[in-house]
């Protein structure tokens, strides 16, 4: 499906792997471990990530998978949801801001989907249902959710997420120092801020001590 990491070894606190991944890097693997762990509240934080990316590189990603993986995501949280509010009027508050959200995510200029307008619909009206009808959505959340949202579901998101990652990876490799130097133009306010990204070298030796543990540096 996708492959695996190759790292060994302690998990490093967020404090040094700041020192040693990019910022956007780190956002992506933090999202990626929300897809992996099945993390549905924190889905909507994943689906505002890839709709933002998506935006301003629309060819990450086909517009049918864009459209699978937005909807999914919030479909998913919707539904998660749905289990916990009541059939009033707070109830419609908690999900309306979602339903709108997956309204203007999945509305493209100039493109028309029939099939995701009639996903979308159809999708509305069954969470209408839910918040409506009570042993409706009693009987939904015991026989049809274990079947359509099961683990195939959640595995055919997690793809997609996998997809877009590795995608935006391959578009922004990380540079190496020379490179990033000669992109660089620094000035002494400039300076002064990167040397206090290492205030703290407790969070150096920490990151220096697991990257020696690893063995990766050649004797010289």
């Amino acid at each position: 499906m996708y492959p695996t990491s190759t790292f060994s070894g302690p998990h490093l606190p967020l404090s040094s792997l700041r020192l040693l991944v990019p910022p956007l890097r780190l956002m992506s693997a933090s999202m990626w471990q929300v897809a992996q762990q099945r993390n549905v509240m924190q889905y909507g934080k994943l689906e505002e990530f890839v709709t933002l990316v998506t935006e301003m590189v629309p060819e990450l990603l086909t517009l049918k998978q864009r459209v699978q993986l937005i909807l999914g995501l919030r479909a998913r949280l919707v539904l998660e949801l749905c289990r916990g509010v009541e059939s009033n009027s707070a109830g419609y508050k908690t999900i309306q801001p979602h339903l709108d959200r997956i309204h203007s995510c999945t509305t493209h200029k100039g493109s028309k989907d029939r099939s995701v307008e009639d996903s979308k619909d159809n999708f509305v009206e069954l969470v209408q249902t839910l918040l409506e009808d009570s042993t409706k959505r009693e009987h939904f959340f015991q026989e049809v959710f274990p079947v359509q949202y099961s683990t195939r579901y959640d595995t055919a998101l997690q793809i997609l997420v996998w997809q877009f990652f590795d995608r935006l990876e391959e578009m922004m490799p990380v540079p190496s120092f020379t490179q990033t130097a000669s992109i660089l133009n620094l000035t002494p306010i400039d300076l002064e801020e990167c040397q206090q990204s290492f205030s703290d070298p407790e969070h150096l030796k920490t990151l220096l001590q697991h990257h020696r543990n690893l063995g990766h540096l050649k004797k010289g």
